[in-house]
């Protein structure tokens, strides 16, 4: 036997397994920071400062139309938001921004750092936790996997529960039709995908002032199975670490393990330390008592729906009515999700590659030493909103 066939004989089923593997899981493969192409990473310094206390967020309870009892979390700014003015001298006032959590995750992530400096900056922060996290238990009690379509349900309920003059409102007392920019990261990326994919193709769904998406880092709309088949010819070893912190949850507990895979880096180079990290892993065990039914979504994809020549969202026309055009960020040293998949991702919403945001940090974004990057990234979005 030759050393290429025994060589075949053993990558074939060491292949097979780990893909196997990741169908458990709720993250798709990465490709390593390095390996971004420069021209479009962004490594300038944070200028953002603040004089002034954080704002603390605060926590609630809410039955959402869908018939979950979500965890919300807001965060106000400290006196009434000042108005946008265009060039005719109409004014609106700031949009309201909704932040949607990934797998490990549910809404206490936004709440650290990105949710007291936007409302710092006089924007309303909303955020709420998706089935299966400690915060809103899945449906029926003891369900270990959420369908994809219970997400879409509950996150349209959210959306529409913002607004004041609505019969389904949660009375957060927001104004009577609020100008909403969604904003996703990871995991929660797909879902708003799928969210837009619904809203957009019902003619009777009742209208949302609906200003703007945000993706940070997202699995793209074809999920995590091409990034894993791609990741697996980049790096059997980081491949295995994907697999064992996600599949098998080994991120709860080993502390490296999890810097490497959400913070990039030692204590030093990712700015949290060990206390923190505890804290976060405390959080993931609990955020993961139910995850996403795999299976379900491997057959409602985004990608599936997607113009077969252009590889754009059937809803990417109606994108353009927005205040805003769709932002797709990438980071530098994401661990989890590889270029390509960013890339993919801003193809689906009609962006151009140049288009395509990428900035210095790990997986996290909202998290750790560099959260200020992302954070700059959409305020400069939202900032050049446009006022109709």
């Amino acid at each position: 036997m030759t050393r290429s066939h025994i060589k075949h004989r053993f990558v074939a089923p060491l292949a097979l397994a780990f893909i196997a593997m990741a169908s458990s899981f709720e993250v798709p493969f990465p490709q390593s920071g390095a390996q971004i192409r420069s021209s479009i990473v962004s490594d300038a310094p944070s200028s953002i400062t603040s004089s002034s206390p954080p704002l603390i967020p605060t926590t609630l309870t809410s039955q959402l139309s869908s018939g979950t009892r979500a965890e919300i979390i807001t965060c106000h700014p400290k006196t009434q938001p000042p108005n946008i003015m265009n060039l005719f001298g109409k004014k609106q006032e700031k949009p309201v921004l909704a932040f949607l959590h990934g797998s490990f995750h549910s809404a206490w992530c936004w709440s650290e750092k990105y949710m007291p400096f936007f409302a710092d900056k006089g924007y309303e922060c909303v955020a709420f936790s998706l089935q299966g996290t400690g915060g809103t238990p899945a449906i029926p009690e003891g369900t270990k996997k959420v369908k994809i379509a219970a997400h879409v349900a509950d996150l349209n309920a959210f959306l529409h529960g913002l607004s004041d003059n609505s019969s389904y409102s949660i009375g957060l007392k927001l104004g009577e039709n609020p100008s909403i920019v969604l904003i996703g990261h990871s995991f929660g990326g797909l879902t708003i995908m799928k969210w837009l994919e619904q809203y957009y193709s019902s003619a009777t769904e009742e209208r949302i002032n609906l200003a703007g998406v945000g993706l940070l880092c997202s699995v793209p709309p074809s999920g995590n199975g091409p990034m894993t088949l791609r990741y697996l010819k980049r790096s059997l070893r980081d491949s295995y670490k994907i697999t064992v912190g996600f599949a098998m949850k080994k991120a709860i507990v080993d502390k490296a393990l999890c810097r490497e895979l959400f913070f990039g880096g030692d204590e030093v180079d990712s700015g949290v330390s060990d206390s923190k990290l505890s804290e976060y892993q405390s959080h993931f065990e609990r955020d993961t008592l139910a995850t996403i039914d795999l299976r379900d979504l491997a057959g409602k994809l985004p990608s599936k729906l997607v113009n077969e020549e252009t590889r754009m969202a059937p809803f990417v026309h109606e994108l353009e009515e927005l205040a805003l055009r769709p932002l797709v960020l990438g980071a530098s040293d994401d661990f989890i999700v590889d270029n390509e998949g960013v890339l993919e991702t801003g193809k689906y919403f009609g962006l151009s590659t140049e288009e395509v945001k990428i900035v210095q940090s790990p997986h996290d974004v909202m998290l750790g030493k560099k959260w200020a990057n992302g954070a700059e990234a959409i305020l400069n979005w939202i900032d050049g909103i446009r006022v109709a």
